[in-house]
């Protein structure tokens, strides 16, 4: 585990600064990859060495900031909408879905379905036929950028939703830090109690026509222009 994961002192040492600098940091999101074990946050090694590396001179442009002005189409159009997935169960269409995602080498398939399954072991998600899956914020994992992943399902699945109605469709956010994570999670539940947003989602539409539909409810919804 030690080799695995290093506590706030060895980063301290490793940035060169405060013990508070850094417990200052990992409130403000600047510092991602932590992770709370047995009520202390500990670090990925490589992560934080990676991390570290990125900072220099010359290295890759840092993690953007919050955007506390992010939309549900903007974050559905940085993933995917996704049709025809199979699973019998919950778990396998939560494989087949990141499976089916053409992600990039730094997408966590793995951890984030620890994540996602950690918190639906709590309470499922699904009501209504419809699931709203996000991390937990206990295991975080965050992605350069927040994105929503629509997937429609081949056939309905038994995601032991509280009304007992099986599944058709879910929507997996994938969050860049707390912050956007709890706008979209806001965004989404505020959107399903819309009846016609619902009719409009279960219609299938194509991708394109989906990120418009969206965009428009917000707009209404939220009294915001939608993107152009």
């Amino acid at each position: 585990m030690d080799k695995i994961f290093i506590s706030i002192k060895g980063v301290a040492e490793k940035l060169g600064v405060s013990e508070k600098t850094i417990y200052r940091m990992v409130s403000d999101n600047q510092i991602p990859f932590a992770v709370k074990i047995g009520g202390q946050w500990r670090f990925k090694a490589e992560e934080v060495v990676d991390w570290i590396d990125s900072q220099k001179p010359g290295a890759a442009a840092p993690r953007r900031k919050t955007d506390y002005r992010i939309s549900l189409a903007e974050a559905l159009e940085n993933g995917a909408v996704l049709y025809r997935i199979h699973g019998t169960n919950r778990d396998e269409v939560i494989d087949e879905l990141l499976a089916a995602h053409p992600y990039s080498a730094n997408f966590a398939a793995k951890a984030i379905k620890i994540s996602l399954l950690s918190r639906e072991s709590v309470a499922s998600s699904s009501m209504d036929g419809i699931a709203w899956m996000c991390p937990d914020p206990a295991l975080p994992v965050y992605l350069e950028k927040s994105m929503v992943i629509l997937a429609f399902l081949e056939k309905p699945v038994d995601f032991k939703a509280l009304d007992n109605r099986k599944t058709e469709l879910l929507f997996l956010v994938l969050p860049a830090n707390n912050t956007e994570l709890a706008i979209l999670e806001r965004k989404l539940w505020r959107l399903s109690m819309s009846a016609p947003f619902l009719d409009g989602i279960r219609e299938q539409l194509t991708r394109k026509k989906l990120l418009e539909f969206i965009a428009a409810e917000e707009a209404m919804i939220f009294q915001q222009r939608p993107s152009a």
